[in-house]
């Protein structure tokens, strides 16, 4: 197996011809560490002058003169993660210190003497020379594995081929953990002992259990910037650095599979969405909802459905590849919708990106609007800061009689539709819109203008012409219910400016302004006049 062929271990390493001589206090389990360097080391205090696995080389000149020096010296390589000691037993060191012997073999750590002078500089070209050529042979091996993974790929095999290839090359036991799909184990194990690592690792068990072998790491499978599961790699000796290689290539082969079978199917489903379009017209029964519904939730009860829409500028759904990017967003859509317990139907209806959200979250749960809401931003952490999920968003009402979508989606229509006007909402929610539904009908009929001129027309062309700031001491005044401290407080102005600010606008507009009836009118025209000019900073 490559995993094992690309390794240098102590016990290999004494098998060499310049350390035939050499005598060698270790332990089975100190033989079997790996060697990835050879450095030659003189000083007392190692520090960060190791970066682990370090076959270290030394004479003793700088900690031989003291028992607790020459200690030290071994606990820093041990700490520092050296794989051994090679100490020349001559001009500086006369013979092996007895504390050094016991913490080596009590940590498991091998020493190698040399009773006779040797030159290092043999022992590192000699060691270096075998690392390079494994390392080359590593390099080989890997682009042989890429080799064989993309063949795989291109055959269409599925995923199970590709982790039984990372098991051959590695010797190591491979578990692909998918989110809200089967396992899959290579060698196979028993059923209760694919429920229990699978229960360890859901309950993020990732550090290893007292009965897990020793060596164990993991890579996530990330597909446009989402977790679709977990590649893990176990092995009762410790993994070779060709391995961990072996498994990201690996992982990246499983990430490129999963988003090849997803494709198809988002793709099939897109063509097959007139079911949802049906459903959107009112052409469907409870019961015939329900059982479309069963087919692609095995979640309890549908209690609600929602739905959510982006309303794209014309520019970007003319792009040429604009359905293929569709059914990547719908890939996405799925996930993160369905992280917060909803079944996702997503569609293209009249140019808008639809996602009808079943919800079968038990009651006493939080809000299905807050989910949405919280999956919205998620969606939109996806994309740079363009492309559909920043378009204009919609959330309709929610409905729990189910031949009752169509209202859902108009109501989300009409949400992105006011953000035309309005900009885009922090919570572009129906249930939310309050004036905004009154104003968009007054737009509708033509009469907003109507609205804004009998009321507020003259202190509009005031500040216009005298760039005086009527309109917002109004707005504050009337948001403040009258309060004159407040208002003042709020404009940063004083209680003599104010007055004189008050008194015109009772000139312009009427002193009876702050009249219940007339209140109220003024209000809705000083929001009708945000909607369309945006608010007054």
């Amino acid at each position: 197996m490559a995993s094992t062929l690309l390794q240098l271990t102590i016990r290999e390493i004494l098998r060499r011809p310049l350390f035939r001589k050499a005598e060698a206090l270790a332990s089975d389990q100190a033989l079997d560490r790996v060697v990835r360097w050879a450095h030659i080391l003189e000083v007392s205090e190692v520090g960060r002058l190791l970066n682990g696995g370090e076959l270290v080389l030394s004479t003793g000149v700088g900690w031989q003169e003291s028992e607790e020096t020459s200690l030290l010296f071994l606990k820093g390589l041990i700490d520092s993660g050296a794989s051994g000691l090679c100490i020349e037993l001559g001009r500086y060191t006369k013979h092996p210190l007895q504390g050094m012997k016991e913490l080596a073999l009590q940590a498991h750590f091998p020493l190698i003497f040399f009773h006779e002078e040797v030159r290092y500089i043999d022992i590192t070209q000699d060691l270096h020379s075998v690392f390079i050529n494994r390392h080359h042979r590593m390099v080989s091996e890997l682009e042989s594995l890429s080799a064989r993974l993309n063949q795989s790929l291109l055959a269409g095999r599925g995923i199970l081929p590709l982790l039984q290839l990372l098991q051959s090359t590695t010797g190591a036991s491979v578990a692909f953990l998918p989110i809200g799909a089967e396992p899959s184990f290579v060698p196979p194990l028993a059923r209760a002992e694919e429920a229990r690592f699978t229960a360890e690792w859901s309950q993020g068990a990732r550090s290893r259990p007292p009965e897990a072998p020793p060596h164990r790491t993991h890579r996530p499978i990330l597909a446009l910037d989402q977790h679709f599961g977990d590649l893990i790699l176990s092995s009762p000796e410790e993994l070779s650095d060709y391995a961990l290689l072996a498994l990201d290539r690996t992982a990246t082969a499983v990430a490129q599979e999963m988003m090849r079978t997803r494709y198809m199917e988002e793709k099939r489903r897109h063509r097959e969405d007139r079911w949802l379009a049906d459903w959107l017209d009112g052409k469907h029964t409870e019961k015939e909802v329900l059982t479309g519904l069963s087919t692609l939730c095995a979640a309890g009860r549908i209690r609600s459905a929602t739905v959510c829409l982006f309303d794209p500028e014309p520019a970007l759904a003319a792009a040429r590849d604009f359905e293929s990017v569709l059914i990547q967003k719908h890939i996405v859509a799925r996930s993160i919708f369905g992280g917060e317990g909803f079944t996702v139907l997503p569609g293209w209806v009249d140019r808008q990106a639809v996602y009808v959200l079943a919800d079968g979250m038990p009651p006493g749960r939080t809000p299905a609007a807050e989910r949405i809401l919280r999956c919205l931003h998620l969606l939109r952490k996806t994309e740079p800061g363009t492309g559909l999920f920043h378009s204009r968003a919609g959330i309709g009402r929610e409905v729990t009689d189910l031949t009752r979508l169509r209202e859902s989606y108009e109501t989300a229509r009409e949400t992105a539709v006011i953000q035309r006007d309005t900009g885009p909402l922090p919570r572009p929610m129906y249930s939310e819109l309050h004036v905004e539904r009154i104003l968009a009908l007054l737009k509708g009929t033509g009469q907003l203008p109507a609205l804004i001129e009998d009321y507020i027309g003259p202190l509009i062309r005031y500040d216009a012409e005298r760039s005086a700031q009527l309109l917002k001491t109004l707005k504050v005044y009337l948001a403040a219910s009258g309060s004159k401290q407040e208002t003042a407080a709020a404009l940063f102005i004083v209680r003599q400016t104010l007055y004189h600010r008050l008194e015109k606008i009772a000139t312009l507009i009427g002193n009876d302004f702050d009249q219940p009836r007339k209140r109220l009118a003024l209000e809705l025209a000083l929001y009708a006049y945000e909607y369309g000019h945006g608010s007054m900073k």
